[in-house]
Formats: C-alpha cells, sequence, structure tokens
C-alpha cells in the first residue's frame, strides 16, 4: 500500500482492524443467520479474535483464550468486555455459516483490490498480465484420514494423506487471491475452474491437474487463452 500517516507507530493488529467496517459484517452475519441465539459473542468479536490468532500463530483454543484473558482490559475498545471461554469460541466456530466470512473477503476484496494491484503503482505492467489468472491448489496434512477423506499415498506407509485442499485463484498482478475454496484432500482440482467466470482475451494459467477437455471447449468457445 502507499505511505500513508494514517497507519504510522500502530500495531499490525490494530492496522487490519482499521480495514473492517464492524457495521456491514454485522449485516452480513444477520442475512446468513450468524446472530442467531447469540448473545455476546457475534461475528464481529468472532472475527476479531480469529485474526488475532492467526497474527499470533497460535495453535489451540486454549493458547487463544489464555492470551485473550490476559488482556482483556486492553480490548474493550474492539466490543470484548467479557472473558471468552473455550466452549464459547469452539461453539461458534462449529454453529457459525461459514459464508458469513466468504462475503466479508469478497467484500474487502472488491474495495481493496485497486490498491493490492501492481496498476497502482507502476504504469509499466504488460497488458496481458493484467489479463492473466493463476490457479493452484496446495494440501494440508492433518491428523488422520479417517477424519478427512485422503488423497494420493505416502511414498513409505502407503497409506493416503488425510486433510484439507486449498483451491486458490490469484490474478498475476494482484497481491491477493480473488477465490478460495476449502475442500478435503480427496476434491478433484477441476471443478475450481468456472469458464463461465471468464471472458474473451483472459489468460487461465494452471497445472495437469485441471484437466478436462469439456471445460477447455468451453474456454476455447469462449475466447479464453489457457496455458
Amino acid at each position: 500500500m502507499p505511505k500513508s500517516s494514517h497507519f504510522s507507530g500502530q500495531p499490525l493488529y490494530g492496522q487490519v482492524i482499521k480495514l473492517l467496517d464492524k457495521s456491514k459484517i454485522l449485516q452480513f452475519s444477520r442475512e446468513y443467520g450468524g446472530e442467531r441465539y447469540t448473545k455476546r459473542f457475534n461475528s464481529w468479536i468472532h472475527l476479531v479474535v480469529m485474526l488475532y490468532a492467526v497474527i499470533m500463530r497460535f495453535d489451540s483454543l486454549r493458547e487463544i483464550t489464555a492470551s485473550l484473558l490476559a488482556e482483556t482490559r486492553k480490548l474493550s475498545h474492539i466490543g470484548i468486555t467479557f472473558k471468552i471461554g473455550r466452549s464459547t469460541l469452539a461453539d461458534a466456530n462449529k454453529r457459525r455459516p461459514e459464508a458469513i466470512f466468504e462475503a466479508i473477503y469478497r467484500d474487502l476484496y472488491a474495495t481493496y483490490r485497486h490498491v493490492l494491484s501492481s496498476d497502482s503503482h507502476s504504469r509499466k505492467t504488460p497488458k496481458w498480465m493484467k489479463r492473466l489468472q493463476i490457479i493452484d491448489s496446495t494440501t494440508i496434512t492433518l491428523f488422520s484420514n479417517l477424519l478427512f477423506k485422503g488423497v494420493g499415498r505416502h511414498p513409505k506407509t502407503g497409506k493416503k494423506k488425510g486433510g484439507i485442499k486449498v483451491h486458490t485463484v490469484i490474478h498475476a498482478n494482484e497481491g491477493v487471491p480473488s477465490d478460495i475454496k476449502f475442500t478435503s484432500a480427496a476434491t478433484n482440482d477441476s471443478f475450481m475452474l468456472k469458464p463461465t467466470t471468464l471472458s474473451k482475451g483472459d489468460i487461465m494459467a494452471m497445472d495437469r491437474a485441471y484437466i478436462d477437455y469439456e471445460k477447455f471447449q468451453q474456454l476455447t468457445e469462449r475466447g479464453v487463452t489457457y496455458v
């Protein structure tokens, strides 16, 4: 982002919070039913707590709640004026629809994508790069193949890798993904290739995991170049 005195001297967490619109986040939550049966732990608090956990690189609910307890007096300005227990956070993670956070991400992306684009810093970006999108996925191996449907086989044990697959689409001249999906590791990558979202002149770069001849035909008919 361009230099600005707006964030001068502020910690990373404070800078992130300033980019969020509390009223809009709560509006998204109400639309998707995220505020039902909620007394104090609303979607705004849920989001800022999880952002705090990501920035601090916490790995468990115990770490998150213990740290928040120690900082309770300093968090009243963002609405956290009560003790957040592990059960409260666990229930929110389980029950609150993920569509809320998807809507928040898409709104932030639409608002700030022009700032994240290389075009905002330099006019020398080639025209073809503005049309280039890159699609790929990565597998995050988790506890057990019993919990998440596995993919592939481990070269030594012969067992499949259980985990989550992260599917990502990013514009080459931007700094953040335009679309992200999380699935089981066994999900075929090609479902993320959506010809209807592309226009004539667009360029899509991908690996062999996205081979789908029917979709390739659709891309050709739409005038999309794929590599």
